[in-house]
């Protein structure tokens, strides 16, 4: 028998090796899941639960129900800005303890804000990635930092804001300056996810008069901002008129 001859069964399965690698490499691929780095608020669903993965690490589990939910700024490598984002069921949130993520104390009901990274996989989309993004451990310096935080209920005794429809227009204060619309700081505090108490406080203590467009107002909405926080951005920096004195 020749020597090439004896060597061929060798050659064989090492190709065989390299082929299933190649098939390997490209399902491990193929079945990576579409993500997308989110800002929203939402209600708990489900009683949160502690839980250990096999990597050892602690992890807060529960679901949620999304009322506003929007693609961040800030995106990683490979995040699809197009996909479909679930405010009808439920979402699962998988918050990591172990890897910087603050210990949370939610109830079934509470209202939260949320930051991380959305999932589509087959069981069911979930967010996770809501921990600083501080290198810590594990990706870290892969994904936005996240965040995951109650929102406070509205303090008692405050009146409810009168429909947009009926506060006053403001007065014209000229074209606006180049650069940034003061309406956009509201914009990124929402992203980062301050609550509308934290916008509120902000809009009485600042008294900027934003003279907001349509397009505006259309925009903070689609960046979850609630429509008390706009109204208060409408009323913002007005000098009330005095009554008329009665002859």
């Amino acid at each position: 028998m020749r020597f090439s001859d004896s060597l061929r069964p060798l050659a064989v399965a090492l190709a065989g090796l390299l082929a299933m690698d190649s098939i390997a490499i490209a399902a491990s691929k193929s079945h990576k899941s579409p993500f997308v780095e989110v800002v929203g608020e939402g209600t708990v669903a489900t009683a949160p639960r502690e839980t250990v993965h096999k990597n050892g690490r602690k992890f807060l589990e529960f679901e949620i129900t999304l009322s506003t939910v929007r693609p961040a700024e800030e995106q990683p490598a490979g995040a699809d800005r197009g996909l479909a984002l679930d405010t009808k069921g439920r979402v699962k949130v998988v918050h990591d303890l172990s890897c910087g993520g603050a210990s949370v104390s939610f109830a079934v009901g509470d209202r939260i804000a949320i930051g991380g990274e959305y999932v589509h996989v087959p069981k069911g989309d979930l967010i996770h990635f809501t921990h600083p993004a501080d290198g810590s451990c594990g990706h870290g310096d892969k994904h936005p930092t996240g965040f995951l935080r109650k929102v406070p209920a509205a303090p008692v005794g405050l009146t409810t804001p009168r429909p947009a429809a009926v506060v006053p227009d403001q007065a014209y204060t000229g074209p606006p300056p180049a650069g940034k619309r003061p309406y956009e700081a509201i914009v990124a505090a929402r992203e980062k996810g301050a609550s509308d108490a934290d916008l509120l406080a902000k809009i009485e203590r600042e008294k900027v008069v934003y003279s907001l467009t349509t397009p505006e107002i259309q925009e903070l909405h689609a960046a979850g901002v609630s429509q008390a926080v706009i109204e208060a951005m409408l009323r913002s920096g007005r000098v009330a008129t005095p009554a008329a004195k009665t002859p």
